[in-house]
């Protein structure tokens, strides 16, 4: 029999029809930027990004900033991709991103880089304890490198030493959708700089914070930059920032430029894996789900899945336990057959056939004790015994020879 199936082509149809309206809907109203900077956001200073937050204008930028030059990306490993040349110095390596992770191989690389008499340009907000230990390896007197300070505030009034710019402020704010709204600015602590020692600062917030300096190494240098923000998409689309920002661009040798987009990591996760000399290594206060629980229905979807999850595995184990039997304690039942055998002999009169039984049982006991073979004569139901049997059974029992054959004897008597 042929089956119609167009009634169901019919619901697939609507129901692709209905999965396209609400896609179309969802897609509508979303909007068309992206205003958060948040830690688990994929496109947070990302270089390929047009959103608000990513780094889209500067990688641009940076392709043709000095003429001749050219600007590689470093997209797999910093450590197998940074040249070490000793013949063609003056490059630069630049890093933009809310945090920046590096394995032991990799921070070698940019040390030795750096060292050979190029420029590594790190604008963050946390900076790897790994790398800082070599940066800032001659030390202030007491005052060893604990990471980047932080406050909050709205507006931030950022300022250069050198280059001086034509207002000696620029006056920088976190929008969110055009709003202004807190957000944490970071600072390099001043006590971390003396006379001393050849790192300066290059640039200040509020006129009070150092935020961006230069750290010699080698024959090279660090720019550290504790706001990348300023070199975010919206920043550079503000007329009253690009003199800042081509500011900070000047520090930069005139060479070429490598982009390192292989390390960069949110905030939180850098903080959690970089750690510091105090070993804080605490767990952050943001994790994977916080983008997830900050949207309703992202949220609501989460724990949608949770409780079907939970409710699945419970049904599943209730349905899978195994049943577990109620085992009968042992019993020794060789007292009963015993009796029951003996009664049989008993009520037949069969004492003859009882006493041969007995004998047989005791037999095999002393074989397997023993070692000593005394087989039965069928006939007269007698075991075949000598002198040599009753020596040999009476030093290994430990028992008289006498008693042993008064057993034999007793048995003898019964069956005749």
């Amino acid at each position: 029999m042929k089956t119609n199936r167009t009634p169901l082509y019919f619901v697939l149809a609507a129901l692709l029809l209905i999965g396209a309206m609400f896609y179309y809907v969802h897609e509508s109203n979303k909007p068309k930027f992206d205003w958060e900077e948040g830690s688990w956001k994929k496109k947070g200073y990302d270089e390929k990004s047009d959103q608000p937050y990513g780094t889209q204008i500067l990688h641009k930028l940076l392709e043709g900033y000095f003429t001749g030059k050219t600007l590689k990306d470093i997209e797999k490993d910093p450590g197998k991709e940074l040249p070490l040349d000793s013949t063609n110095t003056g490059q630069n390596y630049v890093f933009v991103g809310e945090a920046m992770f590096m394995d032991s191989v990799a921070t070698r690389r940019l040390l030795d880089f750096v060292a050979l008499g190029n420029t590594a340009l790190i604008a963050s907000k946390t900076i790897p304890f790994d790398l800082m230990t070599f940066v800032y390896f001659d030390e202030c007197e007491e005052a060893p490198w604990s990471d980047y300070g932080m406050f909050e505030d709205t507006l931030a009034l950022l300022s250069l030493r050198t280059p001086a710019l034509p207002d000696s402020t620029t006056r920088y704010f976190f929008a969110q959708r055009n709003e202004s709204k807190p957000y944490s600015w970071h600072y390099i602590e001043y006590y971390q700089f003396c006379d001393s020692l050849p790192h300066h600062p290059l640039g200040y917030l509020n006129k009070d914070w150092i935020n961006f300096a230069e750290f010699p190494h080698g024959k090279g240098r660090f720019l550290l930059h504790t706001n990348p923000i300023v070199f975010s998409n919206f920043s550079l689309l503000r007329p009253e920032t690009r003199p800042y920002l081509a500011g900070v661009l000047s520090h930069l040798s005139e060479g070429n430029i490598y982009w390192d987009a292989a390390s960069r990591v949110p905030e939180a996760v850098g903080r959690k894996r970089n750690g510091s000399m105090f070993g804080n290594r605490s767990l952050a206060e943001e994790h994977p789900l916080s983008y997830i629980l900050k949207q309703p229905a992202l949220a609501w979807t989460w724990y949608l899945i949770a409780s079907m999850a939970l409710c699945w595995l419970i049904f599943r184990a209730k349905r899978r336990q195994r049943v577990i039997p109620i085992l009968a304690k042992n019993e020794n039942s060789s007292y009963e057959f015993i009796s029951t055998i003996a009664h049989l002999h008993f009520r037949e009169k069969n004492f003859k056939g009882l006493s041969a039984q007995g004998m047989h049982q005791f037999l095999a006991q002393l074989r397997e004790r023993y070692g000593l073979v005394a087989p039965m004569d069928p006939e007269t139901a007698l075991p075949r015994t000598d002198e040599v049997f009753f020596q040999k059974l009476a030093a290994l029992s430990l028992v008289p020879e006498q008693e042993a054959r008064r057993v034999f004897g007793l048995h003898a008597n019964t069956v005749q």
